[in-house]
This record gives structure tokens, C-alpha cells and sequence, in this order.
């Protein structure tokens, strides 16, 4: 009889650590699924994120373009300054 008492036990025992085992499954399910999410939203911030670096040097290279265009135009204007006075010679 003890011999049945202790494999009741024992199988109580089991059947406890079964549903625990079960449970952290679940919670690992969960987690690898919140992990999945996270990952893919990372892709598409990383994505948003190389978008918004190649505006922003865009916008950097925009005063430069500027720039040059202004000493090219100064450059020409100079450069018919001096021609116009050796030709009014």
C-alpha cells in the first residue's frame, strides 16, 4: 500500500511539473513572438532611418550647389569685366 501511495505521489509530482513546463512554453512562445515583432519593426525604422539620412544630405549639399554657383557666376562676370575693358582698348 505504501508502494501505491508513493507512485500516486509521484505521479502528482509529474503531472505538476508537466503543467509547469507547459506554462513556461507558453511564456517562450509569447516572448519569441514579442522578439519577432520587435524585429521587424527595427527593419522598418532602420529602413525610415536611411530615408531620412540620404534628405538630410541632400539638403547639406543644397547651400554647397549654391555656393558654387554663386563663385562660378562671379567668376564669369569678372572674367567679361576684363575682356569688355581689353576690347574697349
Amino acid at each position: 500500500m505504501d508502494n501505491e501511495a508513493e507512485l500516486r505521489e509521484r505521479i502528482a509530482t509529474l503531472e505538476q511539473d508537466k503543467r509547469s513546463v507547459h506554462h513556461r512554453l507558453d511564456n517562450l512562445e509569447s516572448l519569441t513572438e514579442s522578439v519577432h515583432i520587435i524585429a521587424t519593426e527595427t527593419k522598418a525604422m532602420r529602413s525610415d532611418v536611411n530615408d531620412i539620412t540620404e534628405r538630410v544630405e541632400e539638403i547639406e549639399r543644397r547651400p554647397s550647389r549654391r555656393y558654387e554657383t554663386v563663385i562660378t557666376a562671379v567668376i564669369t562676370a569678372v572674367i567679361g569685366i576684363v575682356v569688355g575693358h581689353f576690347i574697349k582698348l
